[in-house]
């Protein structure tokens, strides 16, 4: 290996050793909610929809 090389793994074995890439805190607490879920929210929408419909359904039955 070069020593450019070897001096580049052993700067990023240090920024480990400090911590350095543990703090990314994007998606840190993603997940942690079930509203995260792509399941929740489907069935979250599911729900909606039906409650949508069933708003409609007596809508149009009040009418005729």
């Amino acid at each position: 290996m070069s020593n450019a090389k070897n001096s580049r793994i052993s700067q990023i074995m240090n920024n480990m050793k400090s911590g350095k890439y543990q703090k990314q805190f994007k998606f840190a607490n993603f997940g942690s909610v079930v509203e995260d879920s792509i399941m929740a929210q489907q069935a979250h929408a599911d729900q909606r929809l039906k409650e949508i419909q069933a708003q409609r359904l007596l809508r149009t039955s009040k009418a005729l």
